[in-house]
């Protein structure tokens, strides 16, 4: 049921009302600092950039029509010269329903006196409807409900109508006047005309190919049809308008059907009819966006003025004007076929991979470009905390940055403020010495509170270093210092995420570059090592797929492979259980893994959540969500338990794997917290920075609950120790052999038969159709 137009209309008239009459902007300096301006700008280019039409197959350099508007911007003593500035950077449109105007004033109160009538007859056949605001402004809510019943009673009879919409402005409530009206102004069935904006499922790669299946495009809105009532009148309507008016949609639809007209106090653009977003500016200034374009129709191009007028033509003149088009000269329709729209043509932003160093436009247009990238489309922005006041604030530090290395380093900090393990900068000189380009042949990991070596490589071997050291310093500083200076720069879901990025570049830097670190091993003994960065790989431990003692599987899954699956099922199809090896990155297998495991039947896996943005929302951005269905195929049912070790080591496609296979059958996690960052990354550039990556899908549990910025939740915590290490054991693996066996029924005697499994995942894993 619709809401009664009284409730709708009041709110918005009130707020509304005062759009003719406009603020006089003098030209009085601006107290307002540059970020702030600044800060306006931003959100107003971002706007533009992803929801003007003319953008998606236009050949319009938007980063160009910023860059020449930020001097100005900068330089603008007068709010009139700021205007003038923004104006610059919107002249490249070329579009006279985006442009700047001074804010309205407050409201007016409604007026004193008598309010006007909303219609009356001015002949037997002629018909005249107000429907202003100081209408609605000046009567109250019973009044106004009595004199609408009568007017819908009125209107079917009449053979005329005027109907007087001036001042009726965004967002459209005289399309919710009408909307109840429509019907018995209609002659005949009639569509108000179609209207296309862009639209943006989640961010369309920019650099690589792209995957996730963000896309972007135009959606057209299905039209609103009118019909009359039974027994109504044909007739044939007037609109009055001016150039505070949005056309309401059945003025359209009847000047497209050649049985309405428009008489317009001013100019009249298609501008009336399109939809717009406002974009606040400060200092009394306003933008109006386009965010729609009316799709041609035969013989209609859009909306046009009949006759037109003065704007500040009267009352009497007006409806003099209507009468004449009634009585004497009703508008023909044009000759010709209406234009078509272009189609939309994807087409990447500009890249500026070369500009290490560059210009202090385009250094602002790296921080307008990253925050309008997350405000609109990052998955996770509600788990970022006040993103909005980011915005002025790495404004304001761009604005000193000397060089191309402190533009950078502020870029990699405001990307860092995102909290999303996904998200890197990479590709610029300076980031990239500051991460390290090469590693040294050692593995660390940060257990009770120290780095702590963990493995070491053929290559340096000879320095003595040995599995279990502690390091203390790097190259004479703390390894804390390096520690810290890492953390400022690198985005992390989780403190263990963190600690994964820390760890993998902790003792990064130059090819063929010597380290010296001083390290304590055994009996606190403190020593100093120097060894040479260069490539190397960890030797893989074990069998990727083997039996443990106690017949329990395991199985490594960063080392297998997809063509590896059925073989392991195969090879563990007897065992009590199957303990996953997770800690790491695997390989793509969760995908033929699950339905081997799927003894639930589960359809349900992971839930998925992406933004959507359109220019047919006033919000700045929606979203949808889907579940993503488990994979399915006719192979054998492993019924045995299964375990996944996890660590800060797992991460994104590990988490998904481990979503999966929650859902088919339950297993359970043995570790510590993984790194919280899923979500299938999408990719963009910035001047100097060639690829800036992030999350773009909310990955949850099929149930729901949070993964992103919590991990995977382990069912037995356990965690390594030093002395664990310096002594060769896998404490977690251990622990998940000792949880199994408190879990499972004893193992049968030597010589004795096996218990086969009952398909519950609680007995043993016997293979099953």
């Amino acid at each position: 049921m619709r809401p009664r137009v009284r409730r709708i209309l009041s709110p918005l008239v009130l707020l509304l009302a005062g759009l003719s009459p406009l603020l006089s902007q003098g030209s009085a300096p601006s107290q307002a600092p540059v970020v702030d301006r600044l800060t306006h700008l931003a959100k107003l280019w971002g706007t533009v950039h992803y929801l003007h039409p003319y953008l998606a197959y236009k050949e319009i350099d938007w980063d160009a029509a910023l860059v020449r508007a930020l001097p100005g911007v900068r330089a603008a003593k007068t709010t009139d010269e700021y205007a003038a500035a923004v104006r610059t950077m919107l002249a490249a449109l070329d579009d006279p329903a985006t442009r700047v105007q001074p804010a309205p004033r407050r409201s007016p109160p409604p007026p004193a006196g008598k309010p006007p009538a909303p219609f009356r007859w001015l002949d037997a056949g002629t018909l005249s409807v107000y429907l202003r605001p100081d209408v609605d402004a000046g009567m109250d809510e019973k009044a106004f409900a009595a004199a609408s019943a009568a007017l819908s009673r009125e209107l079917p009879q009449a053979k005329a109508v005027i109907v007087d919409v001036r001042g009726m402005g965004f967002p459209y409530p005289a399309e919710y006047v009408l909307h109840d009206l429509a019907n018995a102004l209609a002659s005949r069935p009639v569509a108000e005309p179609a209207q296309r904006y862009r639209f943006h499922s989640g961010y369309r790669d920019q650099v690589g190919p792209g995957y996730g299946g963000y896309h972007s495009g135009f959606e057209t809105r299905e039209a609103e049809r009118y019909a009359p009532p039974a027994g109504a009148v044909a007739k044939r309507v007037v609109f009055l308008v001016n150039g505070d008016t949005v056309l309401p949609p059945v003025a359209m639809a009847l000047q497209a059907a050649g049985d309405g007209a428009i008489v317009s106090a001013g100019k009249l653009g298609d501008e009336a009819g399109v939809r717009q977003r406002t974009v606040d500016l400060g200092e009394g200034w306003t933008a109006l966006v386009r965010t729609s374009e009316i799709v041609p129709r035969p013989g209609w191009s859009g909306p046009r003025a009949d006759v037109e007028l003065p704007p500040d033509a009267g009352d009497s003149a007006l409806e003099g004007a209507a009468l004449r088009l009634l009585r004497e000269a009703w508008p023909k329709p044009p000759a010709g076929s209406a234009a078509t729209l272009p189609d939309a043509v994807w087409r990447r932003d500009p890249s500026y991979d070369g500009m290490t160093d560059p210009a202090p436009e385009y250094r602002l247009l790296a921080v307008f470009k990253l925050w309008n990238v997350f405000h609109y489309f990052f998955p996770y922005l509600h788990l970022t905390g006040d993103w909005d006041a980011a915005l002025p604030e790495f404004i304001a530090r761009m604005e000193k940055a000397q060089d191309g290395r402190e533009y950078a380093l502020v870029m990699a900090e405001m990307g860092a403020r995102a909290n999303d393990g996904h998200v890197s900068l990479t590709g610029n000189p300076t980031l990239d010495a500051l991460y390290g380009q090469t590693p040294a042949p050692v593995a660390v990991r940060w257990i009770e509170n120290s780095w702590v070596v963990t493995d070491v490589g053929e290559p340096a071997k000879a320095s003595g270093l040995q599995i279990g050291d502690v390091i203390l310093t790097l190259d004479g500083e703390p390894v804390a210092a390096r520690d810290a200076t890492l953390r400022r720069y690198f985005a992390a879901s989780t403190e263990a995420g963190m600690r994964r990025k820390v760890a993998d570049h902790l003792l990064s830097g130059a090819a063929g570059t010597e380290l010296v670190l001083t390290v304590r091993g055994p009996q606190d003994r403190v020593r100093e090592v120097r060894l040479k960065r260069e490539k190397w790989a960890p030797r893989p431990q074990g069998e990727t797929v083997r039996v443990l003692s106690g017949n329990l599987g395991y199985a490594d899954l960063t080392r297998l492979t997809i063509p590896e699956v059925e073989g392991m099922f195969e090879r563990l199809k007897g065992t009590r259980a199957i303990v996953l090896d997770m800690r790491g990155y695997p390989n793509g297998t969760a995908w033929p893994i699950t339905p081997h495991l799927n003894t639930r039947g589960a359809t349900a896996g992971p839930l998925f959540r992406r933004r959507l943005l359109s220019g047919l929302d006033q919000g700045e951005s929606q979203g949808f969500e889907f579940t993503q269905r488990l994979p399915d195929a006719p192979v054998s049912r492993y019924t045995g338990r299964t375990v996944m070790l996890i660590d800060e080591r797992t991460v994104s496609q590990a988490e998904h794997s481990g979503l999966f296979f929650e859902a088919a059958n339950g297993t359970r996690f043995i570790g510590s917290q993984t790194a919280g960052a899923n979500g299938d990354i999408t990719y963009f550039s910035l001047p100097g920075i060639p690829s800036v990556r992030f999350s773009g899908h909310d990955v949850r549990h099929a149930d729901g609950r949070q993964l992103q910025r919590i991990g995977l939740v382990p069912d037995v915590p356990v965690t390594p120790t030093i002395q664990g290490i310096r002594e060769g054991k896998d404490e977690v693996l251990d622990r998940a052999v000792r949880y199994l066996n408190e879990e499972l029924p004893a193992p049968p005697a030597a010589g004795a038969p096996a218990a086969p499994g009952d398909g519950s995942g609680t007995g043993g894993g016997s293979a099953a159709r």
